[in-house]
């Protein structure tokens, strides 16, 4: 469940499906009205930001290796405290032994701000969240567009601020499954996953927070026209701590999401999904977190193009005890961005940005800001 942050925070998206090798380099400004995300007496600042990446995609008779890799450094005028610099990376390895016997080992990370809130003095504090997915899986097909899979996969995020609202688990999975590939390109797949973590949030102290967690999964894709796909996830998840049993939690995730190609010229993605994550609070409970995004994009011109993006989270702290502060903490986060691309050269793109960001909490006042920006973009 990534925040809206992430919208200007990651680096930008680039096309890895083009083959070969290709670099970019960015260059860019960002002007913020509220950059510390208080509720009142909020102060402006603008942000540079420099960014070099690659992509590469290249296929070696079964073999197919994909990478996707982005630095990025920004800088503030005024609150040199929150300058970061960071590496965003998707790299993959479809590999094949034999058209029957084939897999993927793939790893990505994602680093990018994030708004936390202080359980003592409930104001909001700027952090930096990390999210990394490791796996490799195999597959072989059995029989016709029949396989079986079986693998192990690791996740695990992490936060420069105590009391994430995920408490920042690192879990290792071991996996197994059954799959379906139609040749339309629709697919089914049913798996069994158990894992072992830990929650690394600072705010359980020296609680021991080994757990195990088991769920039952099942993704489609289901491939509707040429220009329309259809994404779909439904998993219960069961987490158990021996050691802390007050910390357990299970119940029902999941997801949709679209992509529709509506003309040659507009463009749809839009997304639902449903979570569950542990507090971070030593008196348990679980946080529910459903997340609705909306992504048109217009290409009006051969050069030019039109984007709006729309994203909308709320979370809910459950069954944390009625005598804590957080008990039945809601949070609701907007944000709104309308941008506009223009291919100044056919190598330079020059885009230009404003968001808009609310929160509205149950614990504290909220914020509210407005955000300008503009990049250039070099692709080679």
């Amino acid at each position: 469940m990534a925040s809206p942050a992430v919208m200007a925070q990651m680096a930008r998206v680039v096309d890895t499906n083009q083959e070969g090798l290709h670099f970019q380099g960015r260059l860019g400004a960002e002007h913020d009205s509220n950059v510390l995300r208080v509720g009142s007496g909020a102060e402006s600042d603008t942000a540079y930001t420099a960014g070099v990446g690659l992509t590469y995609n290249k296929q070696f008779s079964l073999q197919r290796i994909r990478a996707n890799i982005q630095a990025d450094a920004w800088r503030y005028s005024d609150h040199s405290e929150l300058n970061f610099n960071t590496i965003n990376y998707g790299l993959a390895w479809d590999w094949s032994i034999t058209p029957r016997l084939h897999g993927t080992v793939s790893a990505d990370r994602k680093q990018f701000r994030e708004v936390t809130t202080d359980p003592v003095t409930f104001t909001n504090r700027i952090g930096r969240r990390t999210e990394r997915n490791e796996l490799a899986e195999g597959a072989f097909d059995i029989a016709g567009p029949w396989r079986v899979m079986a693998g192990v996969s690791h996740y695990r995020t992490s936060s420069t601020e105590p009391f994430s609202w995920d408490a920042s688990p690192d879990i290792t999975y071991g996996q197994v499954g059954v799959g379906y590939q139609a040749a339309s390109g629709s697919s089914f797949a049913l798996r069994y996953k158990r894992g072992k973590g830990e929650y690394k949030d600072a705010s359980f102290g020296t609680l021991n927070t080994d757990f195990d967690d088991d769920e039952i999964e099942a993704t489609a894709r289901w491939s509707v026209t040429g220009k329309t796909t259809i994404d779909a996830r439904l998993a219960h998840v069961k987490r158990d701590h021996d050691n802390a049993p007050v910390l357990d939690f299970s119940g029902m995730v999941g997801g949709i999401s679209a992509t529709w190609d509506i003309t040659g010229k507009t463009s749809l993605v839009a997304g639902y999904q449903h979570d569950l994550s542990a507090t971070g609070l030593v008196t348990g409970g679980k946080v529910e977190s459903d997340r609705f995004f909306l992504a048109p994009v217009w290409h009006a011109t051969a050069k030019t193009s039109f984007n709006l993006r729309y994203d909308y989270t709320q979370r809910k702290w459950k069954d944390t005890g009625a005598a804590i502060a957080f008990a039945n903490r809601t949070e609701k986060i907007e944000a709104i961005q309308a941008g506009v691309d223009w291919e100044a050269l056919r190598t330079i793109t020059v885009s230009g940005y404003i968001r808009q960001e609310k929160l509205r909490s149950s614990v504290n006042a909220g914020y509210r800001a407005n955000v300008f920006g503009v990049l250039a973009r070099a692709n080679f």
